[in-house]
């Protein structure tokens, strides 16, 4: 099978790059599958998960972005997201108590903290995409 180069970035470094099977992103308007030889495309991304694939579809790894953009080209992926986080790194409950503590304050960026920690809650529940 095919391989596809991966580069997943955030603003502070590179957190991984590998040639891989298969990368499934959050785009802004839905989930992107993205196989070797796919065309160019452009996406903003939404607060979910991204995960990659060997070349048997097994799962080797998962993130959490909390936004950012993708760039694809048939030998290419490259996630720039806003935060980077492995998934297997979350912990739900302080996550829960951080929103708790969050929904005490009334401004913006505590809303927006809010939508991102719901987001991690999300993913850490969900269970697509977890077998290909």
């Amino acid at each position: 099978m095919a391989k596809i180069s991966f580069d997943l970035v955030s603003p502070e470094n590179l957190i991984f790059n590998d040639e891989v099977g298969m990368i499934i992103v959050p785009g802004k308007d839905g989930d992107i599958g993205v196989l070797p030889g796919h065309s160019k495309l452009i996406s903003s991304l939404r607060s979910g998960r991204v995960m990659v694939y060997g070349e048997n579809k097994d799962l080797l790894k998962s993130f959490f972005v909390s936004g950012g953009f993708a760039e694809v080209n048939p030998e290419k992926c490259i996630v720039l997201g806003e935060t980077v986080e492995e998934m297997n790194s979350l912990d739900k409950n302080s996550i829960e108590k951080e929103i708790q503590e969050l929904q005490n304050k009334d401004t913006d960026e505590s809303k927006q903290k809010i939508l991102i920690a719901n987001a991690k809650i999300e993913a850490l529940n969900a269970s697509f995409y977890e077998k290909i």
